[in-house]
């Protein structure tokens, strides 16, 4: 049993879109003044005692998200598109912090030359990938969905416009219009149909009480003649 999609109306959803929409906007708004008042009150010059500790922390962080991506590459897993975009975040990260904290030191070059050559082109690769399965999962959704036509940008696209067709169409319990959808397939199946070598829908068989009510009909017919038949037949051999 296929799970049921929640809709925009739904009052649950809704709610829980209202509060992420708050936090998200709240915290947006929040973050303005903040770095108004850090650049006007942070010194230009900070000693720490953890710089070791957080440096060795913030690449086992990379060399982590490294790892898995890299797994879920090789196992062909859709959650690889999530961990791509956060690797490839850290990546930028990193490249940021070394070059700017290596700003007026001698280690400015070699900070340059590896944000150039390794952290950034990376992440842009992560980037990349991830952008092309994601665009690929929308196009199989968009397919399946019963849409026509090209499918739009994924900066167009929305998962209202992405669900909606195909909620109305289970709710209505119709077959798309190729008569390969689910209810089609759903009515195959009770009707002992068979899928062809492509996994299309075969030829629907009669359900057992259409037989059975055939079988009587016919039955009937042998028992019950025409009256009118009758009647002829009578009057030829009177």
């Amino acid at each position: 049993m296929l799970p049921e999609l929640p809709t925009s109306h739904d009052p649950h959803v809704r709610h829980l879109r209202h509060l992420f929409l708050a936090v998200v906007t709240g915290s947006f708004l929040f973050l303005i003044p903040w770095i108004g008042y850090l650049s006007a009150t942070l010194p230009d010059h900070h000693e720490v005692s953890q710089w070791r500790f957080a440096w060795v922390g913030f690449d086992g962080a990379l060399i982590a998200a490294l790892g898995i991506t890299a797994l879920c590459a090789w196992r062909r897993l859709q959650i690889f598109i999530p961990w791509a975009i956060v690797t490839a975040t850290l990546l930028c990260c990193d490249a940021w912090f070394d070059v700017v904290l290596d700003w007026n030191s001698t280690g400015l070059s070699g900070a340059v030359l590896s944000a150039a050559c390794a952290e950034l082109p990376l992440a842009a690769l992560l980037v990349y990938v991830a952008r092309k399965m994601i665009r690929l999962t929308v196009m199989i959704a968009w397919q399946r969905a019963g849409h026509a036509g090209p499918v739009p940008t994924l900066s167009r696209m929305t998962l209202v416009k992405l669900t909606t067709e195909e909620t109305e169409r289970d709710r209505a319990d119709l077959p798309p219009p190729d008569g390969h959808g689910r209810a089609a397939r759903r009515d195959n199946h009770l009707r002992g149909a068979r899928p062809d070598p492509h996994g299309r829908p075969g030829p629907a068989q009669p359900y057992p009480y259409d037989r059975e009510h055939r079988h009587v009909e016919q039955t009937r017919g042998h028992r019950d003649p025409d009256p009118d038949q009758d009647h002829h037949h009578d009057g030829e051999r009177r």
